[in-house]
């Protein structure tokens, strides 16, 4: 069976007041074409459909044009669920009634998850969805005061699937979180790679989720990790997100996992990388050399930009020169010259030394250069006239 699994698509996203509907729009054409290609049993979306629990009208529209073009006109079925992004309740709406028609979706986490089975010609494959939820709702649904965190959730929810589980045939989770394998029997968890737009599921560390309560399932499909990566193993992976969605996911790669699952329940994994009508890109230096033409002509200069300015003095409004070269400009800082120091260090002699030798050495010691002989020269001026005001 070939499944392709996607996650995290977030529609109706807004980065940086940059809405991303256009983007996503052009994402997913590519999608089309991969599914009439390569011609997918099933497409799994692991939550986090929307970007926000009330989404705006063009991303409702989007995702039904989506969803309609992939199940209707290209006849793939779609099993998808709620992410901690989503409305439980509103991505539940009409499930029943969107079964007949090849949409498999699950808002509200239910006490008996039911499976959705999808045969090829080895026989049944047995897909089950898990929406998020947060752990009191677990905690309620289960009537188990022992859930205090998405751990113990998670744990009492796969062990009920586990429990009426036909391990004689092929078996498939989907799930949102953060789920991570344990170091051995140290209970450490391995850190995965983490981007800026997730939002975070708790605080303090109780969000992480034991991998090994999977490890019946011939393949777990996650979502919530906006990376593309494994989860110790290829029989579990987060898909990532289609789309850059901050600057810390620069260097990921954004596509589809196709996910080929043979007889025996065994994976053999594709990435199919997806192009961005705009890429995210992170570009540093003086303002005068990035206004330079020599320089913004070697990049699409309709990316979204993240502007790293090393200039030492002030600039007159620098976000509105480099949009007239750069439109897209996202972020501007100026870079950290300071450093921190030892106040030991700056208060060495200081009774031997002169005011103006106090503050060159000060200024040495917070940004790491010599002061200019420009600089210097104004430095000595102010020195020299709040003296002789003193004096007087």
């Amino acid at each position: 069976m070939k499944i392709f699994h996607m996650g995290d698509w977030h529609i109706g996203k807004s980065v940086n007041g940059f809405y991303m509907t256009e983007d996503q729009e052009f994402i997913m054409e590519q999608l089309y074409e991969e599914i009439r290609e390569e011609k997918p049993d099933v497409l799994l979306v692991a939550g986090d459909l929307y970007d926000r629990s009330v989404p705006p009208v063009q991303a409702i529209e989007l995702l039904n044009k989506v969803l309609g073009k992939i199940i209707v006109e290209l006849k793939t079925p779609v099993i998808a669920l709620a992410g901690n992004h989503d409305s439980n309740e509103r991505i539940n709406f009409g499930a029943e009634l969107l079964k007949a028609s090849g949409l498999y979706i699950s808002g509200t986490l239910k006490k008996v998850i039911q499976k959705i089975t999808i045969k090829d010609e080895s026989g049944p494959v047995n897909f089950y969805p898990i929406p998020y939820a947060d752990p009191p709702i677990v905690r309620d649904l289960f009537e188990d005061e022992g859930i205090k965190n998405h751990d113990g959730a998670m744990k009492k929810i796969v062990d009920s699937i586990i429990n009426i589980l036909d391990k004689t045939q092929r078996n498939v989770a989907i799930a949102h979180g953060y789920v991570t394998f344990m170091k051995n029997e140290e209970e450490v968890a391995v850190e995965l790679e983490e981007s800026e737009s997730e939002k975070p599921l708790s605080i303090g560390g109780t969000a992480l989720i034991n991998a090994a309560y999977f490890d019946a399932f011939n393949y777990t499909a996650l979502g919530h990790l906006h990376g593309p990566q494994k989860v110790g193993t290829n029989k579990m992976r987060y898909s990532g997100s289609p789309l850059k969605y901050s600057f810390s996911e620069t260097k990921q790669k954004k596509g589809i996992t196709i996910v080929n699952l043979n007889a025996k329940g065994e994976v053999d994994i594709i990435f199919h990388e997806f192009k961005p009508r705009r890429d995210f890109r992170i570009i540093k230096g003086e303002l005068k050399e990035l206004m330079d033409e020599k320089v913004s002509r070697l990049e699409n200069r309709e990316d979204y930009i993240k502007v790293v300015l090393t200039d030492k003095g002030e600039l007159l409004d620098p976000m509105a020169k480099l949009r007239s070269v750069y439109p897209n400009v996202m972020e501007l800082v100026r870079e950290d010259r300071l450093k921190t120091t030892s106040s030991s260090s700056i208060a060495t002699n200081v009774k031997e030394k002169s005011t103006f030798k106090l503050f060159d050495s000060f200024y040495e010691d917070i940004t790491g250069e010599k002061c200019s002989i420009e600089s210097i020269e104004v430095i000595k001026k102010v020195i020299e006239k709040a003296e002789r005001g003193v004096e007087e």
